[in-house]
């Protein structure tokens, strides 16, 4: 079971598969049936990513290779980080969870910062959360640790929701990289938290929009409402489910009349930092999923790609994600790096995530892995100056 965990491409099926069971849930009522089309294109991408797994296996480029990264690098990056993060502050003129706190109006969290860096800054504090707790278990050192838990801190300051998913998802991820073996005891404690964190996500999810609503606009299935299941739990099956079937809806109902390869490439490709910046300049036209409520928004990594170009985008989609991450594996982050486990585990959190949306193209995201390539790069090289 490890080894399949520690395999990203292994993650890509086993995150839609559990999207395919909680489907079958049928708790709403607004969910399409899944046509055959859309079970053979995830069956064919299970073969591709499972036939690239086990290549990965074979070469052995999967290692659990200890980071020899000092701990000076980690605490000149970080002041640093939080040195630019100050900066944002001082321009900004205001804390967001301080704002909140006292109940004054302030600077939006989604409009938090300075355009283009603040986005460079998320990426490369996910980055070093993700590094320093790799540091973290390859060396057994608190002081790493130390460093991991002060980059949580400005994420809390400026609310920012996905530097806390992502840092505890990749250092999960992480972690099962260190392990020797994957207990009954400790998967009973970890599907405990996982059940109790969805738990508490539901009981947010009502405090913030209110249950009722949720359920009428979604049409809850009689089937869930009268089950013993706690109702929380339903917020979970939406979120999970959802993007299937807006990435269904989307099949059913988008009537894709021409083709256009190239803002196929700018949308789907391009991370975002470039196209919503330049698409007006270019003329190039962003083409939308079909969703089957407005709240609803997200349609896996495919259902803008086949706006586009009808299947062939999907396909293609595919084809490009691959190759990408059998790319980083092979070439740009080798299994002998210290940033080897860091990056495997980042491209799997990017690979599980890709239930949701297209990734790779969220800046945040894309740039965690320039990092990792970069720091790679450059990590046993010494520079001398010259006189």
């Amino acid at each position: 079971m490890l080894k399949i965990l520690r395999n990203p491409l292994y993650i890509y099926v086993l995150g839609f598969t559990l999207v395919f069971i909680v489907y079958n849930f049928g708790w709403s009522n607004i969910y399409p049936e899944l046509t055959f089309s859309i079970k053979l294109f995830f069956t064919i991408t299970f073969i591709l990513f499972i036939l690239s797994g086990q290549i990965i296996d074979k070469l052995g480029l999967i290692k659990k290779t200890f980071s020899n990264t000092k701990l000076s690098l980690i605490r000149k990056s970080t002041i640093v980080l939080l040195t630019l993060y100050l900066i944002e502050f001082i321009v900004e003129q205001d804390i967001p969870l301080l704002s909140q706190l006292n109940g004054t109006k302030g600077v939006n969290y989604r409009e938090f910062g300075i355009p283009l860096l603040h986005g460079l800054l998320i990426s490369f504090n996910s980055f070093l959360i993700a590094h320093s707790f790799n540091s973290f278990k390859s060396k057994d050192d608190k002081r790493y640790l130390k460093y991991n838990l002060i980059l949580y801190i400005p994420a809390l300051l400026f609310l920012s929701r996905s530097i806390l998913m992502l840092g505890g998802l990749t250092s999960l991820f992480i972690y099962l990289q260190y392990i020797n073996k994957l207990t009954i005891k400790n998967l009973f404690k970890l599907i405990t938290a996982v059940a109790i964190a969805l738990y508490f996500f539901g009981v947010i999810g009502n405090l913030r929009s209110g249950g009722a609503y949720i359920y009428e606009q979604s049409k809850v299935s009689d089937k869930f409402t009268s089950s013993s299941i706690p109702k929380e739990y339903y917020w979970t099956y939406l979120y999970v489910a959802s993007p299937l079937a807006n990435f269904q809806n989307t099949i059913n109902l988008k009537k894709v009349n021409s083709y256009n390869f190239k803002e196929f490439v700018f949308f789907e490709a391009m991370p975002q930092m470039i196209s919503k910046k330049f698409d007006k300049i270019l003329d190039l036209h962003h083409r939308d999923l079909v969703r089957i409520v407005p709240w609803l928004t997200v349609g896996t990594a495919y259902a803008e790609s086949y706006s586009y170009l009808n299947w062939y985008g999907c396909y293609l989609l595919v084809l490009y994600h691959l190759l990408v991450y059998l790319i980083i594996i092979i070439f740009l982050v080798p299994k002998t790096s210290s940033y080897h486990i860091t990056t495997n585990s980042i491209l799997s959190v990017i690979i599980l995530l890709s239930v949701f949306g297209n990734i790779l193209t969220v800046t945040g995201i894309f740039f965690q892995l320039a990092f990792c390539i970069v720091f790679a790069l450059f990590e046993n090289k010494k520079f001398v100056i010259k006189r």
